[in-house]
């Protein structure tokens, strides 16, 4: 070592540091590269999966060459957004909501965007919107369940299914019902309610510019039967 032409040089030490700083810099480099080749992987994989139920389902399609496109029913898909974007396509695709009056509709919204706390349990069925609501629930419900199966197929997280926990109040609110009655029986504060009722008119108001006919018309009234009192106050703050 002692014959090395760097033997003798009088920044020996100091060039010794920086080169130990440079190995370390280096691997630590190396390391996050790794990392995100990994996760850029995984993303690439999600995609192709969430693709392939599209394509399934027929939002998606190839053309000659290979070539993902949007179909006919994505274009109705790509106007809705949130956690259940898909299951609203499905049942809009599928008309299951196309019996329900405004307030039914109402309800139903909510039972999508509507998310209990872990120690609040489902009401029962004496606790549901009578009439139409039901039905649509079922079927509903009836879709949520097969796209749960082809997307666990698909090796896909499994979606929540819809949720009635305040279905009767959104109902009894659309209806005209006074508010500490409605609040009183969903047990819910009003800022709670206040703040899953902007969620459902988020929804309805992307069901009335997607949906065709009776049904987008439906989703316009009600919006306004929700929009009232402190929803409609807390809306212009």
């Amino acid at each position: 070592m002692k014959q090395h032409p760097c033997h003798a040089c009088n920044d020996r030490e100091a060039h010794a540091r920086w080169a130990e700083r440079w190995w370390r810099l280096k691997r630590e480099h190396d390391q996050l590269a790794t990392q995100i080749r990994g996760r850029t992987g995984a993303v690439a994989q999600v995609f192709d999966r969430v693709s392939d139920v599209l394509l399934e389902l027929g939002y998606l399609e190839r053309d000659q060459h290979g070539r993902l496109g949007v179909a006919g029913p994505g274009t109705a898909l790509r106007r809705i957004y949130g956690e259940r974007d898909l299951l609203v396509a499905e049942c809009l695709r599928s008309g299951v909501w196309d019996g329900l009056d405004a307030a039914g509709l109402a309800a139903l919204a909510s039972c999508l965007v509507f998310e209990p706390r872990r120690e609040r349990e489902e009401v029962g069925e004496h606790g549901l919107p009578r009439g139409a609501f039901r039905a649509a629930l079922e079927a509903t419900e009836a879709i949520w369940e097969r796209l749960s199966e082809l997307e666990t197929e698909h090796r896909l997280p499994d979606s929540d299914p819809p949720s009635t926990g305040i279905a009767l109040a959104t109902q009894r609110w659309a209806q005209g019902a006074q508010l500490d009655s409605v609040l009183r029986d969903a047990d819910l504060a009003a800022g709670d309610f206040v703040r899953w009722m902007k969620q459902a008119i988020d929804l309805l108001d992307q069901i009335s510019i997607v949906a065709d006919g009776p049904l987008g018309r439906t989703a316009r009234v009600a919006i306004d039967a929700i929009r009232r009192g402190i929803v409609a106050y807390s809306a212009v703050q």
